[in-house]
C-alpha cells in the first residue's frame, strides 16, 4: 500500500497553499492559530477516525467474497441494486466506515453499479440520520415525504452507473 500517493500530494499541496494565503491575510499569528484549530479537530475526531478504518478493515475482512460476487455483482442485475440499496440504507456509519466499506466491496468483487447504488443509498436514504436529526430538526411528515421520494433514486442511479461502466 502506497502512503504517499497522489492524493497525500494534493491535500499536502493545498495545506502549503491554505498555509501561505495565511501568512499573507494575517501573518504568523493568524497561521498558528489556524492550524492550532486543525489540530484541535484532530485531537477530537483523530481517535474516532483511527477506530472507524478499524471497523472498515474488519468488514472487508469478514465479507463473504463468494456471496459478494454473486448478490452485488456485474451480473446481479436489479436484485444486485436492490440489495445495495437496502445495504445503504441501513450503514449506521459516517463516511469514515461507509467509504472504505464500498471500497471493501469492490475489491471483494462487487459490481461499480451496485456500490455506486450502496453510495447512493447510504447518501440519500440512511435511516439512522432520518430517525436522529432529519424526523426531529424537519418534522416526520417533511422527512418521511422526503425519504420515501428518494427511495427509487439509488436503483436508477445504478442502472445509469450500469449503463455507463458497463459493470
Amino acid at each position: 500500500m502506497k502512503i504517499l500517493d497522489s492524493n497525500f500530494w494534493i491535500i499536502f499541496t493545498l495545506l502549503i497553499a491554505l498555509s501561505g494565503l495565511a501568512l499573507w491575510r494575517g501573518g504568523t499569528p493568524f497561521l498558528g492559530e489556524a492550524l492550532g484549530g486543525g489540530m484541535k479537530l484532530f485531537l477530537r475526531f483523530g481517535l474516532l477516525l483511527f477506530v472507524s478504518f478499524l471497523v472498515a478493515g474488519l468488514a472487508e475482512a469478514l465479507m463473504p467474497r463468494e456471496w459478494v460476487q454473486s448478490t452485488l455483482g456485474p451480473e446481479s442485475g436489479w436484485k444486485g441494486l436492490l440489495i445495495a440499496t437496502a445495504a445503504g440504507a441501513i450503514t449506521p456509519a459516517g463516511p469514515f466506515v461507509s467509504m472504505p466499506l464500498a471500497a471493501g466491496m469492490l475489491r471483494a468483487g462487487a459490481g461499480a453499479a451496485a456500490v455506486i447504488t450502496f453510495v447512493s443509498a447510504w447518501g440519500l436514504l440512511a435511516i439512522h440520520r432520518l430517525i436522529a436529526w432529519e424526523i426531529p430538526i424537519l418534522g416526520a411528515g417533511f422527512a418521511i415525504s422526503r425519504w420515501m421520494l428518494c427511495l427509487v433514486l439509488p436503483p436508477i442511479v445504478g442502472l445509469l452507473a450500469r449503463a455507463l461502466l458497463r459493470s
